[in-house]
């Protein structure tokens, strides 16, 4: 019998995803959203849903009716210039009264979406998992918050935390400030100009979405407490982004610069090596392949 897994964020944009794999894969999903992130993904009708905010005192009841072994949590305000009021409840609060509950119910383990954004602008690249972290923006706090909370939880269920490179892929919001990805394809869909702050010369990490759920996959398979990051070990400049994105939709844009955001990082960098020695885990999705499969999807094919 396959380990019945509850999912919070199921229908945002890597939610979805992981669903999807899962209930292909025939296990016993429960889903838990509050709708903050408008996703129009229609879940199999084989997965449960219920509809409740993780900062809720109601959370422990509906906890106990589900009776996960498996909790994901993916439920975040991930607005990376979000006030520190705005991401209090949602992913400190709420992944707080998340463990408790997780506690009472007895799971085995408890698998956290983290965030690159934990290290803030880093001193040396690539970045490892040992690398200091010292957030820039109160999203980024948040997630080295909620990872300290999972260490002291550790003696109860096993901890696996993921920090996520950039995440881009089919669903992504392209009203969602981090996915810098969805917000050009749809802005030069529409033909208009994309907005770069700063210069461009800002480096990310792309990480294509099928590859995350694979991360979590098989940390469902290997039940261990581990921090792990998740990325590619490629950088690539946002105004390259920008030439890649416009090289598969065969046109030429100019662009409108904005001034540098300082909750933003300058470079992002991953060193996955921990990753695949500890699961045998490594991207398969290139840049390119990944950004026509997100094109693809923004354009229905």
């Amino acid at each position: 019998m396959k380990a019945k897994i509850l999912v919070t964020g199921g229908l945002g944009f890597i939610g979805s995803h992981l669903v999807e794999k899962l209930n292909e894969l025939n296990y016993p999903v429960s889903v838990i959203d509050n709708f903050s992130a408008a996703s129009s993904y229609k879940l199999p009708s084989s997965v449960n849903f219920f509809k409740q905010n993780i900062a809720s005192p109601d959370l422990s009841n509906l906890i106990k009716k589900i009776n996960p072994e498996i909790i994901v949590h993916l439920a975040a305000d991930n607005r990376v210039t979000a006030p520190f009021t705005d991401v209090l409840e949602s992913n400190i609060i709420g992944t707080y009264n998340l463990l408790q509950v997780a506690k009472t119910a007895n799971i085995k383990q408890f698998i956290f979406s983290s965030s690159a954004a934990v290290y803030g602008d880093p001193e040396i690249l690539p970045i490892k998992e040992n690398h200091p972290k010292k957030p820039l923006s109160a999203y980024g706090l948040s997630k080295l918050v909620d990872e300290l909370y999972l260490e002291q939880y550790q003696s109860f269920f096993a901890t696996s935390i993921f920090r996520f490179a950039n995440v881009y892929g089919p669903r992504q919001n392209s009203h969602s400030e981090g996915g810098v990805v969805a917000i050009f394809i749809d802005r030069l869909l529409k033909k208009q100009k994309p907005i770069i702050y700063g210069d461009g010369h800002q480096t990310r990490d792309f990480v294509y979405v099928g590859d995350i759920v694979e991360a979590i996959m098989l940390a469902i398979k290997k039940p261990n407490s581990f921090t792990l990051n998740i990325g590619t070990h490629q950088s690539t400049s946002i105004l390259d982004l920008i030439d890649k994105i416009s090289f598969l939709l065969g046109i030429k844009t100019a662009i409108i610069n904005k001034p540098f955001r300082q909750t933003e990082i300058k470079d992002s960098l991953f060193d996955y090596y921990l990753a695949k020695k500890t699961l045998g885990w490594q991207p398969k999705t290139d840049l390119l392949s990944g950004l026509a499969k997100t094109i693809n999807s923004f354009r229905g094919l």
